[in-house]
């Protein structure tokens, strides 16, 4: 079995009593592929980059917890995100750590060093040094969006979590498959009628904007969220083809 099966029935029976947690999915991104060496460029100045967290890193395990339908669904109304997805953020938050404490604990006992990166947010340039969705994108779980989230085959609503390896196994490819239906030349703008402080827009997205809201709802819900653009829109949900 290699490491990629091993997590993902790592992930499966830690998520299996999170009923907002569909199938999860797993890729590898090579840490000398471009769309990781260029994250310096491509997302912040100060992004950490693989060495930075295992010196010998050779390979980034990546990992997409899509949600539910029914989960994005207590954040459908209204303008202000809900205290449901404020809960079903923090508990998903502490889904993955102790998924990354398994997934490290399961590379160390074979021998292999493993290492979570510490990451951190940057309040004023409102950047993340450890951005989840790029690193994603380079282990080809999926493609951005016009609402600047990673949509993969199954959708792009949930949560990311990557641990740094050094893992000798086969890395995958980025996607190059458009599954944003603005993107694609369709007329879906529904992130963009949906966002309520007029952040996301066809030219861009304004993350002062956007941050105003999470902040808000960091002080009154306990978590930095809102969501609003991530649900109930086509791609929020996305049914597998078998």
């Amino acid at each position: 079995m290699s490491f990629k099966e091993a997590a993902a029935e790592i992930i499966r029976e830690m998520t299996k009593d999170a009923d907002w947690i569909r199938e999860p999915l797993v890729g590898f991104a090579d840490v000398s592929s471009p769309k990781i060496r260029e994250l310096k460029a491509s997302v912040a100045k100060d992004h950490l980059l693989p060495e930075d967290v295992l010196p010998e890193a050779t390979i980034i395990l990546s990992y997409f917890l899509p949600f539910t339908r029914e989960a994005g669904d207590c954040n459908k109304e209204g303008d202000f995100p809900s205290q449901r997805w404020a809960d079903l953020y923090n508990a998903t938050n502490a889904l993955i750590a102790e998924i990354n404490d398994a997934l490290v604990s399961r590379l160390q006992e074979a021998g292999i060093a493993a290492a979570v990166p510490a990451g951190g947010f940057d309040t004023e340039l409102l950047m993340s040094r450890w951005s989840q969705r790029h690193i994603a994108e380079a282990a080809g779980l999926g493609t951005f969006g016009l609402n600047n989230m990673l949509i993969t085959r199954v959708g792009s609503m949930g949560r990311y979590g990557s641990v740094v390896t050094a893992l000798k196994e086969p890395a995958d490819l980025p996607e190059t498959t458009e599954r944003c239906l603005a993107k694609a030349g369709g007329k879906c703008r529904v992130c963009i009628e949906r966002c309520p402080t007029g952040a996301l827009t066809e030219d861009g997205f304004n993350r002062k904007a956007c941050y105003v809201i999470c902040k808000k709802a960091e002080e009154e819900l306990g978590a930095d969220v809102c969501g609003k653009c991530a649900v109930a829109v086509p791609c929020a949900v996305i049914a597998e083809k078998h």
